[in-house]
């Protein structure tokens, strides 16, 4: 593995490279034009900050590349309860190391999250828990060229290569398969799956696990039984409609996210449909209200504070490396899988019963 050195690079670091003084790259990077420069010698100034990722720091020179005690994380979606979980988790770990968190709100935008970015370097945070946006690579690949130690939480690039960076997230894939196939054991064959439609790669998998578990039973994959939307309670909502219109043989639904069942629910609630007599509820995602609800959801706790509690830890073993010159250890890569909560809100369809009309539940 590489060995990592100084985290940013400085105005000394340049002069050295450009054999001049600091004072005179000083003068060239920050356009000051009250003194003579040669264009050879300001061509060698330039030349050498793009060479070593020069990045202007937006802090007093008094503290010369120095910590200070600050990381940051951004977060892609700040009313998300599962991100709040996650920041609280790293912001523990912080505190006990001495260090204080700065969090930054990209809104899933990749232009707003290399804004953040950016503006990160600049301010020299020592390092940065990064929870890419749809299309993260270009900006990871800004801090990754800086050197800032960063570890990629909950949302994997799986473009750029798994050897690359340090990644700890939840097990996608499981989540959605365990779901299913709790409600196929409980005689459902017609369930319905509402999804978002995202193109994060790692958020795909909660698909292809519904679909696994299907598979598994020998029952057909109808695309039909997929609806997808934007990420909100409000496409819940308008999803849920949909699936009343068009799937009345559903006897179950798998809400991929909390935020469609927050949505859909009321809407069940006001088409007069009762849970889990007239159809079988299961939520992925775990806010307080689930286990409020009445019936109690059957649910997937999420791994929220897991992730981030790990993902700090690596974070400031990186950090440390960085400050003391030592030799990087192996890439780090955790998946952990969700715990799952059974709920009253199952129906056990009898095998004599496949439409699910009769009135036994579990």
């Amino acid at each position: 593995m590489e060995k990592m050195g100084k985290q940013y690079t400085t105005l000394k670091d340049v002069a050295r490279r450009a054999h001049t003084s600091t004072a005179t790259v000083s003068y060239i990077l920050n356009g000051v034009q009250d003194r003579y420069v040669s264009d050879e010698l300001r061509q060698r100034v330039l030349t050498a900050a793009q060479e070593l990722n020069y990045v202007k720091s937006a802090l007093a020179s008094g503290l010369k590349g120095k910590s200070r005690g600050v990381i940051a994380i951004t977060v892609p979606q700040f009313t998300n309860i599962f991100f709040s979980r996650l920041v609280l988790a790293v912001e523990q770990v912080a505190r006990a190391q001495g260090y204080v968190v700065t969090m930054c709100n990209t809104f899933d935008d990749p232009d707003r999250e290399r804004e953040v970015l950016e503006s990160l370097i600049q301010q020299r945070v020592d390092g940065i828990i990064l929870i890419p946006s749809e299309r993260s690579t270009q900006n990871y690949e800004l801090i990754r060229r800086i050197g800032v130690p960063t570890v990629i939480a909950e949302r994997p690039m799986l473009d750029y290569g798994y050897e690359i960076y340090d990644y700890i997230l939840i097990d996608n894939f499981d989540l959605a398969y365990r779901s299913t196939r709790y409600l196929i054991e409980k005689g459902h064959r017609n369930i319905a799956f509402l999804t978002w439609e995202a193109r994060v790669v790692s958020l795909q998998e909660r698909l292809r696990g519904y679909q696994a578990a299907l598979q598994e039973a020998d029952i057909p994959y109808r695309p039909e039984y997929v609806l997808q939307g934007p990420f909100s309670p409000e496409a819940g909502c308008r999803m849920t409609r949909r699936m009343l219109d068009t799937l009345p043989q559903a006897t179950a639904v798998v809400y991929g996210y909390h935020f469609y069942a927050q949505g859909g629910l009321p809407v069940l609630r006001e088409h007069g449909v009762r849970i889990p007599e007239d159809l079988s509820v299961f939520v992925i995602g775990d806010p307080d209200w689930v286990s409020l609800y009445s019936p109690p959801l059957a649910h997937m706790e999420l791994p929220a504070a897991k992730v981030g509690e790990t993902a700090a830890q690596v974070l400031f073993e990186r950090i440390s490396s960085a400050t003391n010159g030592k030799t990087v250890p192996s890439t780090v890569r955790r998946m952990f899988p969700g715990t799952f909560v059974e709920g009253s809100s199952i129906k056990f369809i009898r095998p004599d019963d496949p439409d699910g009309k009769k009135e036994e539940k579990l």
